[in-house]
């Protein structure tokens, strides 16, 4: 009977943890932020500013951590598996979770059906620059000088990135001849720019503005719709005949595995779309010539969509292939 009366006290101690652990506020204890990168880079930084805007918000910590590889595939998988309970968290941008996939479709995730969309953060402008001397003052007198020369090359941080989409999307809508060269990381790329080692580049602004404002590269153009906030006398690539309402830009965001419940995903959502109303969150991003993005979260499914299917469409009509 002793034995009896501490199996029920065991069970009846056990059911009401597992009811407190069912019933407890969300969050509460620290909460994980997946960045697909190593330290450093722009992704980085910008997981570090929401890390501390959303550790305030929540009253718990949020900790950055970083898992690289495979252009950032191997950290968005992992969050992809992890359990839907709000503790893993991914900082995500157009490469890794869209245009890796479109290029390597043995990935195991998919944007639209692994992922809880929590949050749009922001959008960093892609800049073309030209190298010292090159006799082209506007993208339009780069792209005739490239058919008039039979070629010119451009230069962007690897193959398959949002900056080589760029390159492409140029050459095909205009059919300017131009080859592009893949480099290992934006800040090689930028030195063989302005040293002349080669014609073109196409960077993020922050990788290259430094450089612009210093007069040892040409900006043509931001790939986008308007004028970056960060760089008001370059122009738009919308400015350039044929290559109107072009817009393609890196964009970041916050995501949670599939399958969130609800309660948690409210949770999150609102938390996000106050930080991003945060003057100092705007601030601390300028470095990174990232503008802040207010996107509802209802919206971003359907932004998603339509973002693949024009990463889809760039890399099927160039033949863009990583193998």
């Amino acid at each position: 009977m002793y034995q009896f009366n501490w199996v029920k006290k065991i069970l009846f101690l056990l059911s009401v943890a597992i009811a407190f652990a069912a019933n407890a506020e969300y969050p509460d204890r620290p909460i994980k932020l997946v960045v697909p990168y190593a330290p450093g880079g722009s992704s980085d930084i910008v997981g570090r500013q929401v890390a501390q805007f959303l550790s305030k918000a929540l009253g718990q910590p949020v900790v950055v951590e970083n898992i690289g590889g495979g252009g950032g595939s191997i950290g968005v998988q992992r969050v992809a598996a992890a359990s839907p309970d709000g503790y893993t968290l991914l900082l995500g941008a157009n490469s890794e979770l869209l245009i890796n996939k479109l290029l390597r479709p043995e990935l195991p995730y998919d944007a639209a059906t692994d992922f809880t969309a929590l949050g749009s953060i922001g959008t960093g402008s892609i800049v073309i620059v030209g190298k010292p001397g090159l006799q082209a003052t506007t993208l339009g007198d780069v792209l005739k000088l490239a058919t008039k020369n039979g070629g010119l090359n451009y230069g962007t941080s690897g193959l398959g990135t949002i900056q080589h989409l760029v390159g492409e999307m140029i050459k095909l809508k205009t059919s300017a001849p131009l080859t592009h060269i893949p480099y290992r990381g934006a800040g090689v790329l930028a030195s063989d720019v302005a040293g002349g080692q080669v014609d073109l580049g196409i960077a993020t602004l922050a990788s290259v503005k430094q450089l612009i404002d210093a007069g040892k590269v040409r900006a043509y153009a931001v790939s986008a719709d308007k004028k970056s906030e960060f760089a008001s006398t370059i122009p738009a690539l919308s400015e350039t005949p044929r290559l109107a309402d072009l817009t393609l830009e890196t964009w970041y965001g916050v995501f949670a595995p599939a399958k969130l419940p609800t309660s948690i995903a409210a949770t999150l959502q609102q938390k996000l779309q106050a930080i991003v109303q945060e003057p100092e969150l705007a601030k601390n991003l300028e470095g990174q010539a990232i503008s802040i993005s207010r996107k509802p979260a209802k919206d971003l499914p359907e932004f998603l969509r339509n973002e693949n299917q024009k990463y889809r469409a760039i890399i099927t009509d160039a033949k863009i292939s990583i193998q």
